[in-house]
């Protein structure tokens, strides 16, 4: 008994082993395919070699032209890959991007933004933003967007990676929990890589903003605008999607409300844009609130 105890846990070592190979073979080997590629801007997405897209589905309406690719793990559906061109009457345009893990499997992604050769980078994030709890929303952990960048003739402004999962709320609703939020990336040998694991069940969310001329009328504005919106968390609006921004949601006694976000009309017209846009006009602020007129659509 002892000798064939013996033999099945070798046995069970070697295939836990053989799979343990398998599966980093599988997750480890990528490649990388282009999803982006207009008017000298290309976004290319890296993914394990094992995990595909299907041929993007089209729509588009006024301002949105939609596409989305089913993704397969060896011929099994395991979610979708959204990208939303958003061109605003202004000229710019917005890349909403979401990714949807609806398998059994995490997996290892990275967007990837190119020709960003010799770029200008300010950051929105240049000290922490206010911990403080509002009594109504509790705290809202999330930062400023990454920053605004200068490449090429371009002007970017780049949205943080925000991972989340759907949650239940009263009367039948439903939010979206936060999980994770990365403001932190770096622009390397021209290119801005935004890393992820998507685990089973959760949503991927980030954005970027993309004009001819800069977003600000001069610096000073744009240093104002940031260190305000450091200060009052509930001005900046910084999950954004096609159909609005995430916002925090009022917390109750439901300890799944503590960092649940969903959609709100009030926040999502942009009363703090219109504001500054009265007295500071920027292409920023005429950006904001023409994205919100979109998205209410």
């Amino acid at each position: 008994m002892e000798i064939l105890f013996r033999k099945l846990m070798i046995l069970f070592f070697v295939v836990f082993f053989m799979a343990l190979i398998i599966f980093t073979a599988v997750m480890f080997l990528t490649n990388e395919e282009t999803v982006y590629d207009e008017d000298g801007v290309i976004i290319a997405i890296k993914k394990p070699t094992f995990v595909t897209f299907g041929e993007p589905e089209i729509t588009e309406d006024t301002t949105d032209r939609t596409a989305v690719r089913n993704m397969t793990f060896v011929g099994l559906d395991i979610g979708t890959y959204t990208m939303t061109e958003r061109t605003l009457e202004n000229g710019v345009t917005i890349l909403f991007d979401e990714l949807h893990n609806s398998g059994w499997l995490p997996v290892a992604i990275t967007l990837i933004h190119q020709e960003l050769e010799d770029a200008e980078i300010k950051s929105w994030n240049p000290r922490p933003v206010s911990s403080e709890a509002d009594d109504v929303f509790g705290e809202d952990p999330t930062s400023n967007p990454f920053g605004t960048i200068s490449a090429g003739g371009k002007h970017y402004l780049q949205g943080n990676l925000y991972v989340s999962r759907i949650i239940p709320q009263g009367n039948d609703g439903q939010a979206y929990e936060l999980r994770t939020e990365n403001p932190n990336f770096t622009i390397e040998e021209g290119m801005l890589e935004k890393s992820f694991w998507l685990l089973p069940k959760h949503f991927l969310h980030t954005w970027l903003m993309i004009a001819d001329e800069p977003f600000f009328e001069n610096e000073e504005t744009e240093d104002e605008w940031i260190d305000f919106s450091l200060g009052n968390r509930y001005q900046q609006l910084n999950w954004l999607t096609p159909d609005g921004p995430l916002v925090k949601l009022p917390i109750t006694d439901d300890p799944r409300t503590q960092l649940a976000y969903d959609y709100i009309d009030e926040r999502t017209a942009d009363p703090a844009s219109q504001e500054w846009n009265e007295t500071s006009p920027s292409l920023y602020f005429e950006t904001m609130l023409l994205n919100a007129e979109a998205s209410q659509e």
